[in-house]
């Protein structure tokens, strides 16, 4: 199984998971109560977008860096032979 599909169904599992033990221990209108009820906790939308940004910025500007410069010459693989 690719590694990118394991990761959707562990994370599809545990959703599903979650949403089991929230809606079968209450009555379902309680659990609906409680999640909106914790929405005014929830960090300020323009935080949540800032941090996004400069974690897409970071990754972008380490996935874009040239390939030459993280592969190590073929000097320096060689000297690992016997």
């Amino acid at each position: 199984m690719p590694l990118f599909a394991f990761i959707l169904l562990a994370a599809l599992c545990l959703a599903l998971v979650g949403f089991a033990c929230t809606c079968l221990t209450d009555h379902p209108m309680q659990a609906i109560e409680h999640a909106l009820s914790a929405i005014p906790a929830l960090p300020a939308l323009v935080e949540i977008w800032a941090s996004s940004a400069l974690v897409l910025l970071a990754s972008a500007w380490l996935l874009a860096a040239p390939l030459g410069v993280r592969r190590p010459s073929a000097a320096v693989l060689q000297r690992f032979l016997l």
